[in-house]
C-alpha cells in the first residue's frame, strides 16, 4: 500500500457517500474544500502533518452538513419564505404552510388577505412538516356538537414526487367536502399522501378554508363597510386565494402551474362549480373534476341575509364589531343548524316534504359570483371553459339514510314510506315511483334490497338526476370537453359506521369514488378484495390522466353522448336510468335537488 499522500489543489471537489436512513438509499453530498496547505510531504512519517490535514478536512465536512439539512428533510423557498418539508414513502410533503393571514380578530368575516402584500411573512425557516390546526366546526351538525378546529387555519399542504423533474408535473387541487360546515384538508383516507403523488407522478395541492358561518355568513350588517359590498362566501374567496398561491408558487414543487386540476367531492364539488363560475378564478385552473356536488344554486345576496337574521338574533348582537368579538363556540352554537334556514340540511338524504327547502349557505353574492351558474352558462360570458367531468354514485344517500331501521325494512316497508312520503305529490306519482323502482326487479346483493332501492330513488332525485341535467347544461355552453360518470360499484364488503361513514354501507355510497382515489377504501372496509383494488386503481387511472392530458382516454366518450358507468370495470351506455329521471324532472323534484 502506498504511503504516498498528493497535493490537494485549492477549490478541490470533494464527493462524500453519505447513507439517508429514511430514503433507503446512499446519495451524494458535494462541498468545494480550500486547502491551507500548497503541498504535504510526501511520506507518512509526517504524521503531524497528516493528522492536521485530516482534521481540517473533517472540520470542514461537519461544517457543511451542519448547514445542509438531515436526511428526509427537503427545503424550498416560497414568495414568504423557506419551508423546511420532508421526504417519505417516495415522496416530498410540506404540510400547513400559511398562504393568507389570519382571519382573526377584525379580520373575521373578511375577504383573505395576501400574506407578501399585508408584510406578514415568517423569518427564518418555516417547518412545514406537520399539519396545522382544522377550521372552526362542530361535530356533529348540531348546538351542542363537540366545537373542533380554529380561525386560525388558512393552510394547505403539498406533496410531490420530485422537486426537480425533467418536465414540470401536472398539479391537482383538492378541496375537501363536508356540506361546507366541517372537515379539512388533511383527513385521513380522504386527501392526498406520499404514496399517490410517487404512485401517479402528480404534484397534489390539499387546503383548509372557513366552514359554515365563518366561511358562509351572508348579513347586511358585515355588508357594510365590505370592500367588496358582499357578505358571504367567504370559504370561496380563501380557495382563490389559495389557488393563487399555486400559481405564485407551485413550480418550486416541481409542478406545472399551466396544469392545473381542481377536484372535489360533496360541497367540495360544489366548490369546484363555483369557482368554474366565478370571474375571480379565471385562469387560475385548467381543468375541473366535481365530485357530488350540488345542482340548486341560485339563492340572492339579499334573501340570504334575510333569512341569516336567525343567526343574528340568536347572537344577540346588533352589528358587526359585537359579532368579531364573538367567542368561537358562540358563533357555532347560533347557526340555526336545525330551524330554518335549517344549515344541518338533514332531509338531504330523505324523499322531500312538499313545499319545505333548505336554506342557503353559499349564495351569489355579485363579487364571488355574479349570477347564478345556470344563468352564467346561457348568457355564455364570465365563466371559466375547462375540461370538465360531473361524477356521481348510485346510491349516494346510503351512507347516511334517514332510518335507522332501513336495513332491517321488508318490501312491505318499502312500498309503504314511499307512497306516505310522496302522497302529498299526488297518487299518480307514487304509483309510478313504485313502478319505476320496482321491488320485483332482480337485486344484485342477496341483502339489504329494500335499503338499496330506497336509496337508488333518493339519490336518483336528489343527486344523479339533476346532475346529468348539469352535465347537459355544461355540455352545451363549454367549448371544452365534458365527461359525465356514476359509480355503480358495490363494495366487497360493508363498510364500517365510523366518524367517517355515521352508516355501515353496502352500496355505492357518497364518498366511495373520493376515498378510492385517495386510498382510503382499505380504512373503511378492511381488506380489500382485488375487484375493490381494481375499482380503485380504475378511478385513479382516469382521474389521473384527466389531470395530464385535460381529456379523458379515447375509450370515454364525451357527455352527451354516453356516460361511464363505473363498476368492476368501466362500460359507457347512452344514457342512464332516462325514463326514471324524467318522472323527477317533469314533477319538478330538481327543486329539492342537492344545495350547498
Amino acid at each position: 500500500m502506498s504511503e504516498d499522500v498528493y497535493e490537494v489543489p485549492e477549490g478541490t471537489e470533494y464527493r462524500y457517500l453519505v447513507q439517508d436512513e429514511e430514503e433507503e438509499q446512499i446519495r451524494y453530498v458535494r462541498r468545494h474544500y480550500v486547502s491551507p496547505f500548497r503541498a504535504v510531504s510526501r511520506r507518512c512519517m509526517f504524521l503531524i502533518g497528516c493528522a492536521v490535514v485530516s482534521l481540517l478536512s473533517l472540520a470542514g465536512y461537519l461544517a457543511y452538513v451542519a448547514k445542509t439539512p438531515p436526511p428526509g428533510v427537503a427545503e424550498v423557498k416560497t414568495d414568504c419564505g423557506w419551508l423546511r418539508g420532508r421526504w417519505e414513502g417516495g415522496a416530498y410533503s410540506f404540510k400547513g404552510i400559511p398562504y393568507a393571514v389570519p382571519p382573526v380578530g377584525e379580520r373575521r368575516w373578511q375577504p383573505p388577505a395576501d400574506l407578501v402584500e399585508a408584510g406578514k411573512c415568517w423569518h427564518g425557516m418555516y417547518d412545514a412538516t406537520r399539519f396545522r390546526s382544522i377550521c372552526a366546526q362542530v361535530q356533529p351538525l348540531r348546538k351542542d356538537g363537540q366545537v373542533m378546529g380554529q380561525e386560525d387555519c388558512l393552510h394547505l399542504s403539498v406533496w410531490t414526487p420530485s422537486l426537480e423533474p425533467a418536465k414540470p408535473l401536472p398539479v391537482m387541487v383538492w378541496i375537501h367536502g363536508g356540506y361546507l360546515h366541517m372537515l379539512s384538508g388533511q383527513e385521513r383516507g380522504y386527501s392526498p399522501t406520499e404514496e399517490l403523488a410517487a404512485r401517479t407522478q402528480t404534484v397534489y395541492v390539499s387546503l383548509n378554508y372557513r366552514l359554515n358561518a365563518f366561511g358562509f355568513m351572508a348579513l347586511e350588517v358585515l355588508r357594510e363597510g365590505s370592500p367588496t359590498n358582499s357578505s358571504g362566501n367567504y370559504g370561496f374567496m380563501d380557495q382563490i386565494q389559495a389557488l393563487q398561491w399555486v400559481q405564485q408558487n407551485i413550480h418550486n414543487f416541481g409542478g406545472d402551474a399551466g396544469r392545473v386540476t381542481i377536484f372535489g367531492q360533496s360541497s367540495g364539488g360544489t366548490s369546484v362549480w363555483t369557482l368554474m363560475m366565478s370571474p375571480l378564478a379565471k385562469g387560475l385552473f385548467h381543468r375541473a373534476i366535481d365530485m357530488s356536488g350540488s345542482y340548486v344554486y341560485n339563492a340572492s345576496l339579499e334573501s340570504a341575509e334575510k333569512d341569516n337574521l336567525e343567526f343574528l338574533g340568536r347572537t344577540g348582537c346588533k352589528d358587526a364589531i359585537c359579532l368579531r368579538g364573538l367567542h368561537i363556540a358562540q358563533v357555532l352554537q347560533a347557526i340555526p343548524w336545525q330551524k330554518y334556514p335549517s344549515w344541518a340540511a338533514d332531509d338531504l338524504v330523505d324523499l322531500p316534504v312538499k313545499g319545505i327547502f333548505v336554506g342557503p349557505v353559499a349564495v351569489v353574492d355579485g363579487h364571488v359570483l355574479k349570477a347564478p351558474p345556470f344563468e352564467t352558462w346561457e348568457k355564455r360570458e364570465g365563466y371559466n371553459d375547462v375540461p370538465f367531468v360531473v361524477g356521481t354514485t348510485e346510491q349516494e344517500t346510503d351512507f347516511s339514510p334517514p332510518y335507522e331501521n332501513i336495513s332491517t325494512w321488508t318490501w312491505g316497508d318499502y312500498r309503504w314510506i314511499v307512497t306516505n312520503k310522496l302522497s302529498a305529490f299526488g297518487k299518480n306519482l307514487s304509483d309510478q315511483a313504485l313502478r319505476l323502482y320496482d321491488s320485483s326487479a332482480p337485486c344484485p346483493t342477496s341483502d339489504r334490497c329494500p335499503e338499496r332501492l330506497f336509496t337508488t330513488m333518493v339519490s336518483d332525485m336528489k343527486a344523479t338526476c339533476p346532475r346529468n341535467d348539469l352535465a347537459k347544461r355544461a355540455a352545451d355552453a363549454l367549448k371544452s370537453p365534458v365527461y359525465r360518470y356514476l359509480v355503480t360499484y358495490t363494495p366487497s364488503q360493508q363498510a364500517n359506521a365510523s366518524s367517517w361513514l355515521p352508516f355501515p354501507s353496502r352500496f355505492a355510497f357518497h364518498l366511495l369514488d373520493s376515498l378510492a382515489f385517495f386510498g382510503g377504501l382499505e380504512m373503511v372496509l378492511g381488506t380489500l378484495s382485488p375487484a375493490d383494488m381494481n375499482f380503485q386503481e380504475m378511478i385513479t387511472k382516469y382521474f389521473v390522466h384527466f389531470a395530464k392530458e385535460g381529456r379523458m382516454p379515447e375509450e370515454w366518450p364525451e357527455f352527451p353522448s354516453s356516460v361511464a358507468l363505473l363498476d368492476k370495470n368501466a362500460s359507457f351506455v347512452p344514457s342512464y336510468s332516462r325514463e326514471r329521471c324524467e318522472l323527477w324532472e317533469q314533477n319538478d323534484f330538481f327543486s329539492y335537488a342537492w344545495i350547498n
